[in-house]
């Protein structure tokens, strides 16, 4: 929700400067060759945040044994 509000609010600033929305090839056109580093980048992060909330879920799947102690 944060995310789609964070695009129109930009999307708005953009139109209220230019007075058209931006053109999405054209800025990935305009990148060059930095495109593909930002993709894999991006990409990155993506498996990273995947691998973060696996980790979570499997631990509240599965917590650890917890190992009792009598006196």
């Amino acid at each position: 929700m944060i995310w789609s509000a964070a695009n129109l609010f930009a999307q708005a600033i953009y139109m209220g400067f230019n007075g058209v929305p931006f053109d999405g090839f054209a800025m990935i056109d305009s990148l060059g060759n930095w495109y593909y580093a930002l993709v894999i980048i991006e990409v990155i992060v993506w498996v990273y945040v995947a691998m973060y909330f696996g980790k979570r879920l499997h631990s509240k799947i599965n917590p650890p044994a917890q190992i009792q102690v009598n006196h």
